[in-house]
């Protein structure tokens, strides 16, 4: 129900504010990313794009945008995909079929596990009274959270859930993708010591490139969360660019490494999305969702 809810909402959104909205895109990039999601969501999304007259660009085309070698040219959207899920390769059809180029953020452990670290904390947190969700783990020393995961793990046998070694091969030889970094185990990397945090920026770029012997340009910081050590750690192991999960629009940003882009939520609905896409979501429904929280919550208001 609150799938239906949210779409009719976003439906109602984009009749009344679609076209404003849309005119911020003629100057600028539409930075999206997805995690997992369902073929027809994907479709829809990307057919949206392209009757609004969206023009697809590559990672390269979108730094030289950034450095200043090229302007944007009319509305131009950038994809890309974090995580390496199993479930993206059913997308890649949709890819070919419109010539759509896209950057896939690949963090190494799970290629070679088969399978996220919160998966297996979704089974802590059912068989735990200490931890009541996974967002309590991400809050963990990362040292303390790996040990309660290399646990869960050695007792559940998960199907694999992310894309293996052969097929992130193929997926480089397919010269619409590009591969970025993001990270080794996918740590929450605020949570992570100084030597813990090294390790994931050089190995992860390390190993890819000698996986698929191509250069790693580009990562995506997980779950969003960054600080000065992880901008001093790309420009120590050479990346060129990185992108956030801040969706916020900003023509002036000049750091190649806070690049805003919009999630899409694999749960929800196209039109909700689509309004999330524009900025639309953001700038009328959050708002009243975070008064509600302060409502039902009134400790988070300060008082």
């Amino acid at each position: 129900m609150k799938k239906l809810i949210a779409n009719i909402l976003g439906y109602l959104l984009l009749l009344i504010f679609g076209k404003s909205a849309l005119k911020h895109f003629d100057k600028q990039v539409l930075s999206i990313y997805f995690h997992n999601p369902s073929l027809l969501l994907f479709k829809g999304i990307i057919g949206f794009l392209l009757s609004k007259g969206f023009r697809f660009i590559s990672e390269e085309e979108y730094f030289q945008i950034i450095s200043g070698e090229k302007d944007v040219e009319g509305r131009t959207a950038f994809v890309s995909f974090d995580d390496g899920w199993k479930g993206n390769l059913k997308l890649i059809p949709v890819l070919e079929k419109y010539q759509i180029p896209a950057t896939f953020f690949i963090p190494v452990r799970p290629v070679m596990s088969g399978n996220f670290w919160w998966e297996y904390a979704a089974k802590v947190v059912e068989e735990s009274r200490e931890y009541k969700s996974v967002e309590e783990l991400k809050k963990l020393p990362n040292d303390r959270r790996m040990q309660i995961i290399r646990g869960a793990a050695s007792r559940y046998d998960l199907k694999r859930s992310c894309i293996e070694l052969s097929e992130l091969k193929r997926l480089k030889d397919n010269p619409l993708i590009t591969i970025g970094s993001h990270t080794y185990h996918h740590p929450i990397t605020i949570q992570c010591s100084d030597e813990e945090l090294d390790f994931e920026y050089r190995e992860s770029k390390k190993t890819l490139e000698e996986w698929l012997s191509v250069d790693i340009n580009s990562f995506s910081f997980p779950n969003g969360d960054y600080n000065q050590r992880d901008l001093s750690l790309l420009k120590k192991y050479n990346y060129k660019m990185a992108f956030t999960v801040n969706p916020e629009l900003n023509s002036n940003f000049n750091s190649e490494f806070q690049i805003p882009r919009v999630s899409i939520n694999s749960h929800g609905g196209k039109y909700e999305n689509i309004a999330r896409m524009l900025r639309v979501w953001h700038k009328f429904v959050q708002p009243l969702q975070q008064k509600q929280s302060l409502l039902f919550n009134p400790k988070l208001s300060g008082s």
